[in-house]
């Protein structure tokens, strides 16, 4: 055998086994290079079902918190995200089933899922079962707080206890002492509408009407005439998208519409233009409602997420190419970077990340800020937030005020009642309010938060 040969040969052997020690870390020393690892992350989306018009884009979004996190040679430099994509169909058994499939395919994390009642379903089977922490970007049900029964869930939302509250406390502000109230009979409508209830009854407010249909349902008009009938002129709602647009297709065959009096307020699952994009009898019948949602951002980091979805081809990410991305995308975007700080933590300190119970530990450590601003988890798992007050305007739900626990409701815009023009504030029973129109020119003319307590 020939020198060159030789000297090929062993070069060669030289480099398998540098190869072979590098992958497996066995080269000590402070520079040592190691190969990349998986860290496979499950994403549970409804991609299909009521809740798909949002909910593809909260996949979208998830997406590229994903494709971000492993291009950055900082937060987790050798370590790769897989994620690990799923539909739910907006069906509880479902979430659980496919739960159960990323769970088996290696999945440390989940994120997801979007309506409370397939979050329920993972939380209290899948995910128990295995110790896998679950992460929720849009279930708001109050019951999810219950950490006995929902260990390893947590959520970058605040819970409908929260969100109740709220709306008792506007329509106090409004000066509303009678309204009726409509949900789906799920675990998000019912509790969600449960803690409204309880909220306006300690404030004073009487429900005239409590009406409630299945998830899904596609005629609910004998409801609405039981609203009609009790005489109530302000409808409080609180229903996912997917029933939404069954509540507005039908509100205005029973004239229950701003034009004739009637006033709509909702919370997040209706406050959302997915509702009315594809229907001009739905946006109108939603003219004028005023309702609630989750801040769903501001800030630097805020902003630099909206210049990255404007930029992304709407062809391979649903819903991009623009500056107003579903309610809750920036929420699965959160959710993911929860999940790396929490890796990224523990590689430093040396903790295994698959141990579910000290990857939950580390997920009730976060304090960082996203695009949904700072972060952090109570004892709960719960995140108490920001709401912002929106008002539907023609074809965009502008935001015309915030409230929280602490601060109560400020109003720094206009309210157009009717869609079209500011008016003063409806009164329950057909009656108004005096001073209202001076206080929203006030606002108007000096931008500052105005607060009114009824009387």
């Amino acid at each position: 055998m020939n020198k060159k040969l030789i000297v090929a040969i062993s070069f060669s052997m030289l480099v398998v086994l540098m190869s072979g020690s590098l992958a497996y870390g066995a080269v000590e020393g402070e520079n040592m290079k190691v190969a990349a690892t998986d860290i496979k992350l499950g994403g549970l989306f409804p991609l299909t079902g009521t809740l798909a018009g949002g909910g593809v884009e909260r996949e979208a979004a998830f997406r590229i918190a994903i494709e971000e996190i492993n291009a950055d040679s900082t937060l987790l430099p050798d370590h790769t995200l897989v994620p690990l994509i799923k539909d739910t169909g907006t069906d509880p058994a479902t979430g659980a089933q496919v739960a159960g499939e990323v769970i088996s395919d290696g999945a440390v994390g989940i994120v997801g899922a979007a309506s409370s009642s397939v979050s329920i379903a993972i939380a209290s089977g899948p995910a128990k079962t295995s110790k896998v922490p679950q992460i929720s970007y849009s279930s708001t049900n109050a019951d999810l707080s219950d950490k006995d029964t929902y260990p390893y869930f947590l959520r970058v939302v605040p819970p409908d206890s929260v969100q109740g509250v709220a709306l008792a406390n506007i329509a106090d502000e409004m000066g509303w002492g009678q309204v009726a109230t409509l949900a789906s009979s799920d675990d998000y409508g019912a509790g969600g509408i449960g803690n409204f209830e309880t909220a306006a009854g300690d404030l004073g407010i009487d429900i005239l009407a409590s009406e409630k249909f299945t998830q899904g349902a596609t005629d609910i008009k004998t409801q609405l005439q039981n609203i009609k009938d009790s005489g109530a002129k302000i409808i409080v709602l609180n229903v996912i998208v997917g029933d939404a647009i069954t509540v507005f297709s039908q509100a205005g065959d029973l004239a229950l519409t701003s034009e004739n009096g009637y006033h709509w307020v909702g919370t997040d699952g209706s406050t959302q233009a997915a509702v009315f994009e594809n229907s001009t009898t739905v946006k109108t019948n939603m003219q004028g409602m005023i309702g609630t949602a989750p801040n769903r951002g501001s800030g630097d980091v805020f902003e630099a997420f909206l210049d990255i979805w404007e930029d992304k081809d709407p062809a391979d990410y649903a819903g991009a190419g623009d500056r107003t991305p579903n309610t809750y995308a920036t929420f699965a975007y959160d959710a993911v970077y929860t999940f790396a700080h929490a890796f990224a933590a523990m590689i430093e300190a040396g903790t295994d990340y698959t141990d579910g119970d000290a990857l939950l530990a580390e997920l009730y450590n976060t304090d960082f800020t996203g695009a949904t601003g700072p972060l952090t988890f109570d004892e709960n798992g719960d995140r108490l937030g920001v709401y912002d007050v929106l008002n539907l305007q023609g074809d965009v739900f502008e935001i015309v005020g915030t409230w929280d626990l602490t601060n109560g409701l400020n109003l720094v815009e206009d309210i157009f009642w009717d869609g079209v023009s500011v008016t003063d504030t409806p009164g329950d029973g057909g009656s108004i309010l005096p001073g209202f129109g001076f206080y929203m020119a006030f606002i108007a003319l000096i931008a500052v938060p105005i607060l009114r307590r009824r009387k």
